[in-house]
């Protein structure tokens, strides 16, 4: 009886099975540039395999030998044969699988807000990590780029998958060309940061090492990430775990792991660890809107500057947060005569903070925000 991938597993090209066999350490023993097929060759802890790819799709017998093939992969990387199947179907994209087990998906569905949830901190995970790759920072103020936005509407979304509930998401990634020394492709920086940024962060929390999340926005740990993580708690007391498959095209990242687990009792100190993160870093370059609540200034010098307080909202903090400032004496009258007016106010400068009170530094083009703006 012919397994239920093998059709699927028919149409995969040569080509495509060739390169995800030298990707993934296969060495290249072919005898004879006139054979009809390429043979490659690895060690394994119990002796050397090699395996043969047809150069043609012509074969009479292809689609069987490509069963053959694909169910010796099974054997040496120690994974199911359809997973592979769909790898290689996929052959320029790195390919994320988010599963989600538990008692409320095992029948492989989800609610209708957990899937909404999911989707939109599963898209801010990938971005904050891409805003990390152009620029590492324990917090990012806003995730506004335009490199990572366009990596995010490259990338698509495959029906759910059975088992649990999986859904599986398609990095774009180029193929291999020429010197395979130089740097990688964005989109591939990108996967590859936050596989590892996941596995840190696991091997962290199940260390009981929360601290180290706070050390690591050089290898993609920013409050952003850390936030967008939290998010993908799994309904009920289930677990999330987060799979990786590199595209076929091109060599796969020197990684130890293919898959990263998070049980549900990580999700809490997740959460307090990206708020912790965003509350003690500087964010330099912040725009800041709001209205002005109050002032001072000493001795009602007015050419002194002055400390004015801003109700504000920001999106990546709740509430409406108070922000302090200092003030020059021209931007100082402007304030006060918005306060009288009633009008919202703009300034940009280093948001931190200090103590219980967020602090804008260096505060700079303070000006009043136009009617058609509000």
């Amino acid at each position: 009886m012919k397994p239920d991938w093998s059709d699927e597993a028919a149409r995969l090209l040569p080509s495509a099975l060739r390169h995800h066999l030298a990707a993934t350490g296969w060495r290249d023993v072919t005898t004879s540039e006139a054979a009809r097929y390429w043979r490659f060759a690895i060690d394994t802890p119990r002796g050397q395999v090699s395996v043969d790819v047809p150069k043609s799709t012509d074969f009479i017998d292809y689609d069987r030998r490509v069963v053959e093939l694909v169910e010796v992969l099974s054997l040496v990387e120690q994974r199911s044969a359809r997973s592979i199947v769909f790898e290689l179907s996929q052959p320029e994209a790195d390919i994320l699988s988010f599963r989600f087990t538990g008692a409320e998906t095992n029948d492989g569905t989800i609610s209708l807000d957990d899937g909404i949830r999911i989707r939109e901190e599963r898209r801010r995970l990938l971005l904050s990590v891409a805003h990390s790759v152009i620029e590492p920072l324990p917090h990012h103020p806003r995730l506004s780029r335009v490199e990572p936005l366009e990596l995010l509407a490259a990338c698509r979304e495959l029906p759910p998958k059975v088992g649990s509930y999986v859904s599986p998401v398609l990095v774009p990634v180029s193929p291999e060309v020429g010197d395979a020394t130089l740097e990688d492709p964005f989109s591939r920086r990108v996967t590859k940061m936050l596989a590892s940024a996941l596995h840190i962060t696991a091997d962290a929390l199940n260390a009981g090492e929360g601290g180290r999340l706070l050390q690591g926005a050089e290898l993609g740990l920013s409050s952003n990430f850390l936030a967008a993580l939290s998010g993908l708690r799994p309904p009920g007391r289930g677990t999330l775990e987060i799979g990786f498959s590199w595209a076929a095209r091109r060599k796969a990242p020197a990684l130890s792991f293919r898959m990263v687990s998070f049980d549900h009792r990580v999700f809490d100190p997740l959460r307090e660890a990206a708020r912790v993160l965003r509350e003690s870093s500087p964010s330099p370059g912040i725009v800041v809107e709001g209205y002005v609540a109050s002032f001072d200034r000493e001795a009602k010098d007015p050419t002194r500057p002055g400390e004015v307080v801003l109700i504000t909202t920001m999106e990546d903090r709740p509430g409406t947060p108070k922000v302090h400032m200092e003030l020059s004496p021209e931007a100082y009258a402007q304030a006060l005569h918005a306060h009288q007016t009633a009008q919202r106010v703009r300034v940009t400068g280093t948001l931190t903070r200090e103590g219980r009170r967020y602090v804008l530094r260096d505060p700079g083009g303070f000006g009043v925000v136009s009617g058609a703006e509000d």
